[in-house]
């Protein structure tokens, strides 16, 4: 059963951009699912705000409307038999048998064998389980005309492990940024410097640092438990690898730790790599490449 509180369709803050690892997970998990997106090849990259270089890339980047996408997830389980409860998760309590019972906001309480925590950036299943979270990053974003036909990136050692962002999306144009010390008034400015109207901004967190449960049948996957890559920030990807890999964890009866256990390996890569590229050797290699070429 798929517990959420909102209604469907409902929008969500996210840049959208589906990679080909992850189109490629979403069709090997669901070969029947069909979905809207506009197909981009071209990456724009800038330094302070100044263009250096511009990438054809060898496979597409599908962008995706989050309100239609996750809404055509949502039919895409329906037709196969999920059953979905408009309600929203309070606590869980764990029986002498292990099994947990759930309690909703409508006072309802189910009983079930393993419970998915995929409540996101704000996971209530995470805050009973691990308690405080300080593994967030803020990212803003707003929508604007759809006039651009290629992916921007802006760095800038200014900017503390964060980069400003635009995707040409399937109905508008999403600019964005994130950062490790975001603010209101740094993304303002940004915008100004882009030369972009500031119509309706909108915030939320990003969790880059993953954690577990420590419970075997109670699971964090996506951004509840902290995968968002650690360099771009993207989530998309590790909300179906890591849902996979509960699923599995399930179907077989064996640990989320066992099936996951890649997925933590990549996590410790990045981690490296985010911090060189963002660190003061990564921004002077991109300055000097971009000069140099």
């Amino acid at each position: 059963a798929l517990i959420d509180n909102a209604s469907f369709p409902r929008d969500k803050l996210c840049g959208g951009g589906l990679t080909p690892k992850a189109y490629s997970l979403i069709a090997a998990i669901m070969p029947e699912l069909h979905y809207e997106y506009r197909t981009i090849k071209r990456i724009k990259m800038g330094l302070d705000h100044k263009p250096i270089s511009e990438i054809e890339l060898p496979n597409e980047i599908r962008v995706v409307s989050r309100k239609d996408f996750d809404n055509a997830l949502l039919q895409q389980y329906l037709n196969a038999g999920g059953q979905f409860i408009q309600d929203s998760f309070v606590e869980f309590n764990r029986q002498e048998d292990g099994r947990i019972v759930v309690k909703l906001n409508s006072g309802r309480h189910i009983v079930c064998d393993h419970l998915v925590g995929a409540d996101g950036a704000n996971s209530r299943v995470r805050r009973q389980t691990v308690g405080k979270y300080d593994g967030s990053v803020l990212i803003m974003e707003q929508y604007i005309r759809k006039t651009h036909d290629a992916i921007e990136g802006v760095v800038s050692r200014k900017y503390e492990k964060g980069y400003y962002y635009l995707f040409p999306s399937v109905h508008c144009d999403v600019v964005g940024m994130v950062a490790k010390s975001m603010t209101l008034q740094r993304f303002r400015d940004v915008l100004a410097l882009e030369g972009i109207e500031e119509t309706n901004i909108r915030g939320a967190n990003i969790t880059v640092q993953e954690v577990d449960s420590g419970i075997d049948n109670v699971m964090l996957i996506g951004d509840a438990g902290g995968f968002a890559n650690k360099l771009s920030y993207e989530c998309l990807y590790y909300a179906f690898a890591t849902g996979r890999n509960a699923a599995e964890a399930i179907i077989k009866g064996i640990s989320f730790k066992d099936t996951n256990r890649d997925i933590m390996r990549r996590k410790r890569k990045e981690r490296i790599v985010a911090n060189i590229f963002y660190g003061s050797i990564g921004m002077f290699l991109v300055r000097y490449f971009s000069f140099s070429t």
